[in-house]
C-alpha cells in the first residue's frame, strides 16, 4: 500500500489531534494506550515547524505549543529531557520557534530564541552535546560530538537570518570542519568513539549539509550524491532502511524514521533518479501508516510515532509534490 494524498491529510490530521497535542500544548513522543508515550520538547520543535506551513490554519495550535515549549526552556537555555540539555533538541525548538514566529505566530518571550542561541553556539564551540546528566554511554550517538549535530547547522543560519551575527557563518563552517571527517564511502559514523553508522544520525548529517550547500557556505554536493547513493545501496527489499550499519552490513530493525529520512534526501538530490528506491520507500511507509494516520515506529510496534509521522508527511510532500533544502524539518 502506497501513501496516497488521502493518506498525506490522514497523518496531518493526526498531528493535530489530541492523541499527539495535549491542552496544554505539551507535544507527546507517540500514542499507545499501552505504553504511553512522554512530553518531548524536541518533537514540539519539529510539529512547530511542519505547521507553520500551513500558514495560518494551525495558528491557534501553534501558539499553544510555542507557550508551552518557552515554559520548557531551562536555565541554562536549553531544553532537553531526563535530566540533561541537549544541543541538538535546542537547535530544533529554536528553529520550531524561528518558523512559527515567522509564519505569524506568538513566542510569549523573544529574548528566549536568543538564549536557545546562546546554548547552542557555547556548546558547540566547547564540543558538548549536552550539559547535565544523561544516561548514555559516551559513544552512543546522541550525547557525543557526532554527526547528527551538522543539522543544529540549520538553525544556526535561520537565527541568522532575523539576526545576523558576524560569528554565526564560522561557527556553522567550524562545524562541518569538525565532523566531516566521519564522513567515508558515502556514510556517516556517529562519532569518533565509534565506527557504526546509526542511519537516523546519518540523515541528519545529510540535511544539515543540504542545507549548508544550498546557503553555499561550501560546495558538499559529492559527499551528498554519494550519501544519497549509499542509503539506496542499504535499502532494504521492504522499501525500509535498517537502524544501523557496521560498513559492511544493515542490521537491527526496519525504522520509519530513517526511511522517511531517506526519501526526502532522494527527493531532493534527484527525484528521478532515485524514483524506484523512492516508490519503495513509500510503499514501506504504507505499510507502518495507521488507520488513524500515524506511522508506527517499525513493524510490529504499536507505538504511533510522532516524529516518524512528521518526517513522513513531509517525505510524501516532497516525492509528489518537489521540495526545497528550505523547508526541511
Amino acid at each position: 500500500m502506497t501513501i496516497s494524498i488521502r493518506r498525506e491529510s490522514h497523518m496531518l490530521r493526526w498531528l493535530v489531534g489530541r492523541s499527539v497535542v495535549g491542552g496544554d500544548g505539551i507535544v507527546l513522543s507517540w500514542s499507545n494506550p499501552r505504553h504511553p508515550g512522554y512530553p518531548y520538547p524536541e518533537i514540539a520543535g519539529y510539529l512547530l515547524k511542519i505547521l507553520s506551513q500551513e500558514g495560518d490554519l494551525t495558528l491557534d495550535l501553534r501558539d499553544r505549543i510555542a507557550v508551552r515549549l518557552v515554559t520548557d526552556v531551562s536555565p541554562a537555555g536549553g531544553v532537553g529531557r531526563g535530566g540533561a540539555d541537549f544541543v541538538f533538541d535546542t537547535a530544533i525548538c529554536m528553529s520550531g520557534l524561528l518558523a512559527h514566529e515567522a509564519a505569524g505566530g506568538m513566542v510569549p518571550d523573544a529574548r528566549v530564541i536568543d538564549r536557545l542561541f546562546d546554548f547552542v553556539a557555547q556548546n558547540l564551540a566547547a564540543h558538548r552535546a549536552y550539559r547535565g546528566l544523561a544516561d548514555a554511554l559516551p559513544e552512543h550517538w546522541s550525547v557525543s560530538y557526532g554527526c547528527h549535530l551538522l543539522k543544529t547547522a540549520i538553525a544556526l543560519c535561520e537565527y541568522n537570518d532575523l539576526r545576523p551575527m558576524s560569528t554565526t557563518r564560522s561557527l556553522v563552517e567550524r562545524l562541518v570542519a569538525d565532523l566531516m571527517p566521519l564522513y567515508e564511502g558515502g556514510r556517516f559514523r556517529v562519532n569518533y568513539l565509534s565506527p557504526l553508522t546509526y542511519l537516523h544520525a546519518h540523515c541528519y548529517a545529510v540535511e544539515g549539509l543540504l542545507v549548508v550547500h544550498g546557503r553555499r557556505y561550501g560546495d558538499f554536493s559529492n559527499v551528498i550524491d554519494g550519501c544519497a547513493r549509499w542509503l539506496a545501496d542499504v535499502q532494504q527489499p521492504e522499501g525500509g532502511v535498517r537502524a544501523f550499519h557496521d560498513g559492511r552490513e544493515a542490521f537491527g530493525t526496519l525504522h520509519t524514521d530513517a526511511t522517511a529520512q531517506a526519501i526526502r534526501i532522494w527527493s531532493l538530490v534527484d527525484a528521478s533518479g532515485f524514483r524506484e528506491q523512492i516508490d519503495r520507500g513509500l510503499a514501506f511507509l504504507g505499510e507502518m501508516a495507521t488507520p488513524s494516520g500515524g506511522l508506527r515506529y517499525e513493524p510490529g510496534s504499536e507505538d504511533i510515532n510522532t516524529w516518524a509521522t512528521i518526517f513522513g508527511l513531509q517525505a510524501v510532500r516532497f516525492a509528489s509534490e518537489g521540495g526545497s533544502w528550505q523547508w526541511i524539518v
